[in-house]
């Protein structure tokens, strides 16, 4: 079964995908589908339209890509602290 949501409050999307969360391991799988306005838009994004629209998409989704950023010691000392973190 599948169910769209739509969540105009951010603070209530944080806490009910939050809650979500914790039924992942019971088969429950999260698919975000967002639209430029921040709202679910399921119609929009079919594979006709990933298909025709891709290389917009993918523009739109590095447009805050910082490369100086992934290159530098500060990102190597910040995925290091995540490691540490995700593996106690």
């Amino acid at each position: 079964m599948q169910i769209v949501i739509n969540i105009k409050e951010h603070s209530v999307q944080e806490k009910i995908l939050w809650m979500l969360e914790h039924f992942k391991d019971d088969g429950v799988e999260i698919e975000k589908i967002m639209a430029p306005d921040n709202s679910i838009d399921s119609e929009k994004y079919t594979d006709e339209y990933i298909q025709e629209n891709w290389r917009e998409m993918m523009s739109k989704g590095l447009t805050g890509f910082n490369a100086d950023y992934y290159n530098s010691e500060q990102y190597k000392l910040d995925r290091g602290a995540f490691l540490v973190e995700k593996y106690k």
